[in-house]
């Protein structure tokens, strides 16, 4: 199938999927959504391929494209799909990995990140919270203190340390993170698909996240961003200035 928003290669039993919304930083809308679920679903479903591969042109993504969550934020519940895909998810992220990108990669299976790439859950300097599993997939992947640092601060997080919380398993230049990506999902897929998909699932199970705190958390989320605080930050976010915040 031909993509407007995302590019595909297959390579032997690896499938790699390219976000390719380049103008907008690979910002998440509901199209590219669509787009990314229906190729990952595509993979999913396929006697060839064993492992899949997501990257982005330039960065990995922006996170949630704040011109479409003002008018419709519904297109976030559907980034839960994700998390579904039974073959292992490798994430090769150069550039930024904000808000919802990166939700998206605490989905993935594997994170390697090249010397240049950030990382940062700043929803909250627009008067949010983390709407796509954040506050539930980053405290189990780096524990509380430091999703704490990340989600109250929205600071950024170096690749470097991303590493040294867990955060990212490998740390590439720039230039070699695809291949390096692609020789891990090679490796991957040389083993038997019953056991993958088998290691997969148990690995997934022993550190689960309870349904209710991301049903919890998306509740939250769409409540706040009718408040006043939020429309103020999403607008400043746009106009590209400091908001004012009530208290």
């Amino acid at each position: 199938m031909k993509y407007k928003n995302i590019l595909t290669k297959k390579y032997n039993n690896v499938m790699h999927i390219i976000l390719n919304r380049k103008d907008k930083y690979n910002a998440l809308n509901n199209e590219l959504t669509d787009e990314l679920i229906d190729a990952l679903r595509e993979s999913d479903k396929s006697e060839l391929i064993k492992c899949i591969v997501i990257s982005g042109v330039d960065d990995f993504s922006a996170g949630a494209d704040i011109n479409e969550l003002a008018t419709n934020p519904d297109f976030i519940t559907s980034w839960e799909l994700i998390d579904s895909i039974k073959k292992p998810l490798i994430a090769a992220v150069d550039g930024i990995a904000f808000g919802g990108g990166n939700e998206l990669l605490l989905m993935c299976d594997i994170i390697l990140a090249s010397k240049e790439a950030k990382f940062s859950q700043p929803e909250i300097n627009l008067g949010l919270i983390c709407g796509g599993g954040g506050t539930q997939r980053l405290t189990t992947k780096i524990g509380k203190n430091w999703a704490m640092e990340m989600c109250l601060t929205g600071n950024i997080v170096s690749a470097e340390e991303a590493k040294n919380i867990g955060l990212v398993n490998h740390i590439y230049d720039a230039s070699k993170l695809i291949k390096h990506a692609l020789d891990l999902a090679n490796e991957i897929s040389l083993k038997p698909i019953e056991a993958i998909i088998s290691t997969k699932k148990l690995i997934k199970d022993a550190s689960k996240v309870h349904k209710d705190g991301l049903t919890a958390e998306r509740a939250k989320f769409m409540q706040l961003l009718k408040t006043d605080n939020c429309i103020e930050g999403m607008n400043a976010f746009k106009e590209r200035r400091k908001p004012q915040f009530k208290n």
